[in-house]
């Protein structure tokens, strides 16, 4: 038996969707899961490789994935 682990943006991608085959490849590094069609982010790893690549866990306990986290931090910059 495979046992896969999945993390899903919780801002984005809060009902936990995942479409494997329009996943984007700008460069074949490039293993963020985010969609062209929608935005909503996921990542296939551990929790511990979702933070190497910029991921985060906030206090409440929800996951954020790199680009929304960005967007939250331009967005408290703007206004703080």
């Amino acid at each position: 038996m495979t046992y896969r682990t999945f993390l899903f943006c919780d801002i984005c991608n809060p009902d936990g969707t995942r479409s494997i085959e329009v996943r984007r490849d700008i460069k074949r590094s490039d293993r963020h899961g985010r969609r062209i069609s929608d935005g909503r982010s996921w990542f296939e790893g551990d929790l511990k490789e979702a933070k190497a690549l910029g991921w985060r866990v906030l206090d409440d306990g929800r996951h954020v994935c790199p680009r929304c986290h960005e967007r939250s931090a331009v967005a408290d910059a703007a206004t703080g």
